[in-house]
């Protein structure tokens, strides 16, 4: 059995905001989610970091969650890594985003909150902003 190309090797969450006014309702309707992305990619040891941030908050501002995990993953080396980055770009953020979905709704339920659950997301739209805070490092 072949390997990918690409592997996800894990993550670590390294920052957990959740902030619950007194006055939140059980009612999550209009929650606004946002998005940061950031990567390093290390040509020598064939890894790619993605640095992901989420925000989450609802009109009445009484729900306030921001996360910010790194995702690593390994990368097989091709001559200019152009069929990889591909990768880091598309799907980084689609394969790490669901462990921060759950840990997000996994923390709102252990608050005395209805959990905050989050839909399944295209998060293509988000590689624009990764290829442009990528950097390379030897």
């Amino acid at each position: 059995m072949a390997l990918s190309k690409f592997q996800f090797l894990g993550y670590k969450v390294l920052k957990s905001y959740i902030e619950l006014k007194e006055d939140v309702t059980e009612e999550q309707s209009g929650l606004s989610l946002g998005f940061k992305t950031s990567g390093v990619v290390k040509k020598k040891d064939h890894t790619f970091a993605l640095n992901l941030g989420v925000k989450i908050t609802n009109p009445e501002k009484s729900i306030n969650i921001e996360i910010v995990a790194i995702g690593n993953f390994k990368f097989e080396a091709d001559e200019d890594n152009s069929d990889v980055s591909k990768f880091f770009y598309t799907n980084a953020s689609a394969i790490l985003f669901p462990y921060l979905r759950a840990y997000i709704g996994t923390l709102t339920n252990l608050s005395g909150l209805k959990a905050v659950n989050l839909p399944t997301m295209n998060l293509t739209n988000l590689a624009d902003e990764l290829k442009e805070n990528t950097i390379f490092l030897d």
